[in-house]
């Protein structure tokens, strides 16, 4: 082996010493990793922080932007409004009023049960007695074989369909929580619409009902019965009177 040979092999047994000269250099930078993890963990990172700032100046800077705008707009339209035969200026539709409900959460706080099925009942259209429209709706609910504790809620979220055209309008128009149960809200309901109220039939009406030729007696008795439901309570002995005077000789 020639003396260049021997350099050679040298210098290839020293070569991979270079990382074990080096090991103690890189062993420190080795102990400063948890330090790079515990930076990352860090919640007071300054680029979110500015982003942060900067976004909620921007959201603070637009609803002023939107508040001086409606600002403009009412002074406007109120100006408008003085200028003689000036067509009035349309008002906007109120967004809020789309998501409110005129009852409280604690009012109907728990969900509608799955098994519910809503009855298929008239729409009330405003010209009929609203007395019925309540009771028909109540009954239907009511053997729709629901919780007791959950009939109020039912009761509650589901009556508004039950209206039609302007009645949809006035269950939308009732203030937020105004209503505390639905015997308020069914309160309400028969108040507004008392116009719809039929006349209530006298009880001299019920001496009025007689039999009619070739009339069976048992028809003239089912007949009767239900005259006599449209009436307001009587006593027994006026219902006695009546009915023995509406049989014919």
């Amino acid at each position: 082996m020639n003396v260049a040979q021997q350099l050679a092999i040298a210098q290839l047994q020293s070569h991979p010493k270079t990382p074990n000269t080096a090991a103690p250099e890189t062993a420190p930078r080795a102990e400063q990793v948890p330090e790079r993890s515990s930076n990352k963990g860090s919640v007071a990172d300054p680029a979110i922080v500015k982003m942060l700032e900067d976004l909620t100046k921007r959201i603070e800077s637009g609803e002023k932007m939107i508040a001086a705008n409606e600002k403009k707009v009412e002074t406007y339209n109120s100006r408008v409004d003085q200028i003689p035969g000036a067509p009035p200026v349309l008002k906007c539709l109120d967004s809020k009023k789309f998501i409110q409900r005129p009852f409280p959460k604690e009012a109907a706080p728990k969900p509608i049960p799955k098994k519910f099925r809503m009855p298929k009942l008239p729409k009330y259209n405003g010209t009929t007695d609203p007395n019925e429209h309540v009771t028909a709706y109540s009954c239907a609910v009511n053997g729709n074989d629901i919780k007791n504790d959950k009939i109020e809620c039912v009761l509650l979220k589901k009556f508004r369909e039950t209206l039609s055209k302007g009645d949809m309008m006035w269950y939308h128009n009732l203030a937020p929580n105004s209503i505390d149960s639905f015997a308020i809200l069914a309160d309400s309901f028969v108040r507004v619409h008392a116009g719809a109220i039929k006349v209530v039939t006298r009880q001299s009406d019920m001496f009025k009902i007689k039999k009619r030729e070739n009339e069976m007696l048992r028809e003239f008795v089912s007949r009767f019965q239900m005259k006599r439901m449209e009436l307001p309570l009587v006593s027994d002995d006026w219902e006695v009177q009546a009915f023995t005077e509406g049989l014919n000789e």
